[in-house]
């Protein structure tokens, strides 16, 4: 490349559309015209056309198609790193401005799974609001992990502590999981543990201690249901389909214990970004959160 070509490059990257830059990062993140469009919250026409838009004004392609396989230019590669860089920039930026804010009112996103979400944080939401009427919570509900370093929640609940320097994690409290069932399910798997039916997990959830612990006590059985979603795995349980591994708050009338004590116990954690540490309503959260915790633990 001469310097004439990398100058001209140069300036077309300053002149770039940032929507085509951050569009052009998301489709090489999610690895797909329709990842990116979902991660951005548009079409798959939009997200088509602002990549053409950013190769029209950077006078180049940024990438090649060979099946589902993408392979990046050399332009490509130098521009996906700017666009990187940028989107580091803006995040910092929009975390130490919302450290700044001391207002307690204002949105927070807390970022959970969605079987926590939905049974154990929502119906304790009106002791926080009560309190903070100002507020204005969002749940982020998805097994994936999202990042906090680009703002996608302001604070996570994970069942692991993080190792990242720029995150930091309060300890919430523990949640046990029990095996339980329809009394009948129960009554089968006691007296047939290795042939009883069970729900587990479908192939879109990683390695958890959940599936590890399923596999070990009862890989031979045979699985009737799966599903990523523990709250689906819950009304299978209660309708009678099979035996499940369930955390304590999702426990209902409808279901019984296999045995008293739980089968496997996990740490569950808050954490957010050292920027947010002195948000007032990111401390009026954490409190909250570990109210919830201390009031909903199994006895």
């Amino acid at each position: 490349m001469n310097k004439f070509t990398a100058a001209s490059d140069s300036s077309a990257l300053l002149a770039a559309d940032w929507e085509g830059l951050r569009t052009f990062a998301a489709f090489i993140e999610s690895g797909s015209f329709s990842g990116a469009a979902r991660m951005l919250g548009v079409t798959h026409a939009t997200v088509s056309r602002r990549l053409q838009t950013l190769e029209h004004a950077l006078h180049g392609p940024l990438f090649t198609r060979r099946g589902d396989d993408t392979e990046l230019t050399r332009l490509g590669e130098t521009v996906l790193a700017a666009a990187r860089e940028m989107q580091a920039q803006t995040a910092q930026l929009a975390r130490r401005l919302a450290g700044e804010d001391i207002r307690m009112e204002g949105k927070l996103r807390i970022a959970s799974t969605d079987a926590m979400g939905t049974m154990f944080l929502a119906p304790r939401l009106p002791a926080l609001l009560e309190r903070w009427p100002q507020l204005d919570i969002e749940f982020s509900m998805s097994h994936q992990t999202v990042s906090l370093a680009r703002r996608d929640a302001d604070l996570a609940i994970r069942f692991a502590r993080p190792q990242d320097g720029d995150l930091i994690a309060r300890k919430l409290g523990k949640i046990s999981y029990f095996l339980c069932g329809s009394r009948a399910r129960v009554a089968e798997w006691r007296a047939a543990p290795a042939s009883a039916p069970f729900i587990g997990f479908d192939d879109g959830v990683p390695d958890i201690p959940e599936t590890q612990w399923l596999a070990d006590h009862a890989g031979g059985n045979p699985v009737r249901f799966r599903s990523t979603s523990l709250v689906t795995q819950c009304m299978a349980a209660r309708a009678g389909v099979g035996m499940a591994l369930l955390p304590h708050y999702l426990l209902a009338p409808e279901l019984e214990l296999a045995e008293a004590a739980p089968q496997l116990q996990r740490e569950a954690w808050a954490v957010y970004h050292r920027d947010l540490r002195a948000l007032p309503r990111l401390r009026a959260v954490l409190d909250w959160l570990e109210g919830c915790f201390a009031d909903g633990s199994p006895a």
